[in-house]
């Protein structure tokens, strides 16, 4: 279920970081555009608002899920009579909810006749940085004034700070999540229960170093949050990429020489990580404390890939497995010790 409307969000995270740092805290209280007065009074069309029957079956809906469709067919009609109930309720723990799906429901006209007069009243409605809530009111009417007719307008496209940023990422991911799953699925629907069992063995593993890893080895500043999920996307993105690649017989092939002479290199990369001047915990985005906790849980992830491998892929040898993930937490360890200096 590709997320047209998030698309664009891996690309502008680098541009968005340098501007993160110069934006101010998410503030609620920010005024919004002068222009937005003349939309404050628009009307809403009675017939887009929900029915009785609607506000009893969709009392604990979220908006988002039903535009996007996550889990379930994406449903943009409910998704809109959901967004008016959570308007009316002043659902604000949610950006994208209420005023802001709205808003994105009218300029793209899914779920409702688009109305870029509408858009315009519920984009002044959301509270965001002044430069997000100035480049949103300026974009709706730039496409209001080319008759716009596509679908992808998103609360993302015009994002400046890291509280948003964060939330742009989690939602590009959660669609990025329900792929992944989908790919997994078919790639294990003729294994045996054993091999299954096994992978979730692994999985549960995985997500606890996946967790470590993004957590403590990631890049930082106002938009922390955001680098946090983009790089364990990334790990775990690779993990399915992995078992694709292993099942087309394209296995690790490494001799225990092999594996002598990485575990080498990573010790050595380890060592000139803790040799750094003392980092202590707040001082940067990654401390020697946050990778010697992620190497620990590491050990752990290569040997649950090693039992794995055996009930999976018999034929490969076990240092062949530690070689293959030393040399990528080599590469990791290398790229830990560029942040740490």
């Amino acid at each position: 279920m590709p997320l047209s409307m998030t698309a664009r969000v891996p690309q502008l995270l680098l541009v968005v970081l340098l501007f993160a740092s110069l934006a101010p805290a998410q503030d609620l209280d920010n005024p919004h555009p002068a222009g937005c007065e003349q939309y404050k009074k628009n009307s809403i069309p009675a017939a887009d608002l929900p029915s009785e029957n609607d506000r009893k079956q969709l009392a604990s809906c979220v908006s988002v899920d039903l535009y996007f469709g996550f889990d379930h067919p994406a449903d943009p009609v409910s998704a809109r009579k959901c967004a008016y109930l959570e308007r009316k309720k002043k659902v604000v723990d949610r950006v994208f909810g209420g005023a802001g799906m709205l808003a994105m429901i009218y300029a793209n006209g899914k779920g409702a006749a688009r109305n870029f007069n509408l858009a315009l009243k519920f984009a002044c409605e959301v509270n965001g940085a002044s430069a997000e809530n100035e480049g949103r009111f300026e974009h709706l009417l730039q496409l209001k004034s080319q008759h716009w007719t596509g679908n992808d307008f998103s609360l993302c496209d015009d994002i400046t700070s890291g509280f948003m940023m964060g939330w742009c990422a989690s939602l590009q991911e959660r669609g990025n999540k329900v792929q992944r799953q989908r790919r997994l699925e078919r790639l294990t629907a003729g294994w045996t229960p054993a091999e299954k069992q096994a992978l979730s063995e692994l999985q549960a593993v995985a997500v606890r170093f996946f967790e470590a890893s993004s957590s403590n080895e990631a890049d930082s500043g106002s938009g922390r949050t955001a680098w946090e999920i983009e790089a364990r996307a990334s790990l775990e993105d690779g993990f399915v990429q992995d078992l694709e690649r292993f099942e087309k017989g394209r296995l690790p092939h490494f001799s225990p020489a092999d594996f002598t002479q990485v575990d080498a290199k990573l010790n050595a990369a380890y060592t000139r990580l803790r040799a750094l001047p003392r980092q202590d915990v707040g001082a940067g985005p990654v401390t020697f404390a946050g990778v010697k906790e992620t190497q620990r849980v590491w050990l752990e992830y290569r040997e649950a890939w090693v039992k794995f491998g055996r009930q999976k892929y018999p034929r490969v040898t076990a240092e062949s497995w530690r070689a293959w993930l030393t040399q990528e937490r080599t590469g990791m360890l290398e790229d830990a010790e560029k942040l740490m200096q």
